[in-house]
């Protein structure tokens, strides 16, 4: 299910006249009207003779008023068939734009007492509010129904959703038919809720309000579950916009894009987009890079302390940096960023965020590339386990990165530091392949996330990621803690990548040795 939220209008009886068919996007051959919390229902023009053309197709609303309608004695009410243009229906909301058609015409329907049902709640309202009437629309994805007595369980559950209560004038009306080939419910109401003062019904964050509502009654009646836009990195287009960028919604995306006239948050978005979907960061290093190779440049803004509390980012070819939450407030904001997983330490990240590095900390990287056999790749292969995967010269290696950030003073200088460390790394490599014993190459070892040169990644499904090499409890490390170290790091790893380091296939159609000229 979608929803989209049109533009609030001053009166109702355009929006009326819009949903029984004039001047509407596809032709509407038949309704079924929802009443929600209206009393009063569309009655259909049944005359002796067809209706004179004019009276179809009026362009002054209440200059004829219907005879049916009179005998009621509202004989100075205003009736439908009026002629509505783009902007009152919000006809040319993002959604809906097309080029210019034919003219659709209102099936006859006498909706004059809805029109003054809208109107008497409207006058509760005593503010200086002027568009006082909404119009929502619920559509389903071709092929998917719904009776009608499951669109008013939906219409009551969005109303509520959108903050709308029994004290407020709704209505719904279904189309099953038209060109979209989608069952979908126009609904009108009345903001104005029908007590003291007439306040109105709360319309901030409509949009969000409404997806969310979406995503329940998608399993409730277990229709297609549609992402939402800030998971697909959809957007809204604003009216405005198609007129800026000209054409339909699809012209309009491409022009905001690839247009003179560039949005540059369009562009960026863009971006972003190719850059998670391909490259797929895990860290701010990863992101900066992915962002930089796609044209796109980040700048971090801090508070006073000189933490990062917010993120920019500028599109090669542009002049501004525009802030991630005009981007993508969902996805692109520093807050968001982390909150989706994306990691952030000030001793790794810190330099390549063009941030000070932290008086109090160091940081040091190593990476093991370590060769290995066919039946390694295979069962990497037939496992699909998230690894590190290079091919150089025949013979393929796995990376394995191994992180230690450590308080700077007490005598923990950088020297010591990088000699144990890599003391580590090689006996945790012997631990998990046996290399000390001569059971398999001895790895490749280098530092501050460099890699070999000549290596071709095959896959990378870790990125940056590395075991974490924690702090000594005292100034140093002690014997005892070494060992220890090297048992659990080589322990957690082998517990996790296991299958593929030790194998335990019985049968099968490749040398089981040290072969290392693998064919890629």
């Amino acid at each position: 299910m979608i929803h989209k939220v049109k533009e609030h209008s001053e009166t109702p009886t355009r929006r009326l006249n819009y949903v029984l068919g004039d001047d509407h996007e596809h032709k509407v051959e038949a309704i079924e009207f929802i009443p929600g919390t209206m009393f009063s229902e569309p009655v259909p023009i049944v005359p002796d003779e067809p209706l004179p053309e004019e009276m179809q197709t009026l362009d002054d609303i209440g200059r004829i008023v219907d005879e049916r309608t009179a005998t009621r004695g509202n004989s100075n009410a205003k009736r439908g068939n009026s002629t509505a243009t783009d902007d009152e229906t919000g006809a040319s909301s993002s959604q809906d734009q097309e080029p210019k058609r034919e003219k659709n015409k209102a099936l006859a329907y006498d909706w004059t007492d809805l029109n003054n049902e809208f109107e008497a709640a409207a006058s509760f309202h005593k503010g200086k509010g002027e568009k006082l009437f909404g119009h929502y629309i619920i559509s389903l994805a071709p092929g998917e129904t719904l009776t009608n007595e499951q669109w008013g369980e939906v219409l009551d559950e969005y109303m509520a959703a959108m903050g709308y209560d029994e004290f407020c004038k709704f209505c719904g009306f279904i189309h099953n038919d038209g060109g979209t080939k989608k069952q979908h419910m126009h609904i009108l109401t009345c903001r104005v809720k029908m007590e003291k003062g007439g306040p109105l019904v709360d319309d901030s964050n409509d949009y969000a309000k409404g997806m969310e509502c979406m995503r329940k009654l998608e399993k409730k009646y277990g229709l297609q579950i549609v992402a939402n836009p800030e998971n697909t990195w959809g957007v809204e287009i604003k009216k405005g916009d198609f007129k800026f960028y000209g054409g339909d919604r699809e012209t309009a995306l491409h022009n905001q894009i690839h247009g003179p006239k560039k949005d540059w948050a369009a562009v960026i978005r863009a971006k972003a987009k190719e850059a998670f979907s391909t490259a797929k960061p895990r860290d701010m290093a990863e992101l900066v890079a992915a962002l930089k190779a796609r044209g796109v440049d980040i700048k971090i803004n801090t508070n006073k302390q000189g933490q990062p509390q917010g993120i920019s980012y500028m599109a090669h070819g542009s002049d501004a940096w525009i802030s991630g939450s005009k981007v993508m407030a969902k996805k692109l904001t520093w807050q968001n960023l982390i909150g989706q997983g994306i990691e952030y330490h000030p001793a790794k990240h810190n330099a390549v965020l063009g941030l000070p590095e932290p008086v109090d900390q160091g940081y040091i990287r190593v990476d093991a590339y370590q060769p290995l056999n066919k039946i390694q790749v295979y069962a990497i292969k037939k496992t699909k386990q998230r690894v590190r995967l290079y091919h150089r010269n025949g013979v393929h290696y796995a990376g394995f990165g191994f992180d230690h950030v450590f308080k700077t003073g007490k005598q923990r200088y950088d020297e010591m530091m990088h000699k144990i460390l890599f003391k580590l790394v090689m006996d945790i490599i012997a631990l998990l392949f046996g290399t000390d014993k001569g059971r398999a190459p001895h790895p490749i070892i280098m530092e501050g996330g460099e890699c070999p040169k000549g290596f071709e990644v095959v896959r990378d499904d870790v990125g940056n990621g590395g075991w974490d090499i924690a702090e000594p409890k005292e100034d140093r490390f002690n014997a005892l803690e070494l060992k220890g170290i090297k048992t659990d790091v080589s322990d957690t790893i082998m517990n996790e990548h296991g299958e593929w380091i030790r194998p335990g296939f019985t049968t099968i159609d490749i040398t089981l040795d040290n072969d290392m000229s693998l064919t890629a």
